[in-house]
């Protein structure tokens, strides 16, 4: 997957501070991971009705070539307009 750059411009376009931009992207994309790392679990630890594991769980690893990367995603939606988040007043204030 190739790196595509993004012009300030675009982030400025959602919000007027560029480090919002960046923490909201960073946020969504964590969000994202411990999605995909919860998923992996339930998918490796699928269990008969008695609760006993079926076959022992193997452990595979993730080709993350293969997948798309969180950041990018997190990225892509925050410049669609896809990620909601609210500035608290504790947030102004510092």
């Amino acid at each position: 997957m190739a790196v595509e750059p993004i012009s300030f411009s675009k982030l400025l376009k959602k919000t007027d501070d560029i480090y919002e931009a960046v923490v909201v992207s960073s946020k969504r994309a964590k969000q994202m991971l411990q999605d995909r790392i919860v998923k992996q679990m339930i998918d490796e630890n699928e269990e008969t009705e008695d609760g006993i594991l079926a076959e022992p769980v193997s452990r595979e690893t993730i080709d993350f070539d293969k997948e798309d990367k969180v950041t990018s995603l997190a990225l892509d939606e925050f410049l669609e307009g896809d990620v909601d988040w609210d500035k608290t007043e504790e947030s102004i204030e510092r």
